[in-house]
């Protein structure tokens, strides 16, 4: 991409009424940070231009974060697992599970605390990716190693958990397990922070008697803090 063409774009997106700051591409094509943030906005539905942010996306592939950053390290992951999830949306699942494993390889090497990727988050995408790809057995395996690994923990907000014990219920929903799948769900959330009116809305969610268990997850997760908005140990 060409600075014309990166210019043309950064215009594009800061007239739209969300109005980025324009700092944010201040430094042009030639800062990879600024070429992956205007991916990520060009990915928003109001925008859907879906070829320019997987090009910009896959123009940050080779560079070498700050180590010493920690912001640094999480906007390149950010970018990797992004691109990962364009990928799984147009099928394109064998680069989909080779970009969102660089995203976790890159945020394990470090032990920083990011501000708005969770390590537990980019597993739930290979898991997911895994999934779509016929390779259930082994997703469903990796979550098991995982949730022994941190279950006994003594942190109260641990995103490994939520989201395999998420994922463990998503699989019990497509086997016909409603059950189980309730089960699971109360696992998964046993390790956010949870306030007194998400849980009066979960409880009506899980009250529900009925037999569409896909219904009641989706009620469920309807009624689910964000967890982007949340504090977590891990």
């Amino acid at each position: 991409m060409d600075k014309e063409e990166f210019s043309s774009l950064v215009d594009t997106v800061l007239d739209n009424i969300a109005r980025p700051p324009a700092e944010l591409f201040e430094n042009g094509v030639d800062d990879w940070h600024c070429r992956a943030r205007l991916g990520h906005f060009l990915a928003m539905p109001e925008f859907n231009n879906i070829a320019k942010a997987k090009e910009l996306f896959l123009s940050v592939l080779d560079v070498e974060p700050d180590e010493e950053n920690s912001q640094d390290i999480e906007e390149k992951a950010y970018a990797l697992q992004h691109l990962s999830q364009l990928e799984k949306g147009q099928k394109d699942y064998k680069n989909a599970l080779e970009h969102i494993n660089l995203a976790i390889e890159l945020a394990e090497s470090y032990d920083y605390l990011y501000k708005y990727i969770l390590r537990g988050e980019l597993w739930a995408d290979r898991w997911n990716t895994m999934h779509l790809m016929k390779q259930t057995e082994a997703a469903e395996a990796e979550v098991d190693e995982r949730i022994e690994v941190f279950k006994d923990i003594p942190i109260e907000h641990n995103s490994y958990l939520y989201y395999g014990y998420r994922f463990k219920a998503q699989l019990a929903a497509e086997r016909g397990v409603p059950l189980v799948a309730k089960d699971y769900m109360h696992m998964a959330l046993h390790n956010m922070e949870i306030n007194d009116q998400h849980k009066k809305r979960l409880d009506q969610a899980f009250a529900a008697t009925h037999d569409n268990i896909s219904w009641i997850l989706s009620e469920i997760d309807k009624a689910t803090p964000n967890p982007d908005k949340l504090h977590w140990d891990i």
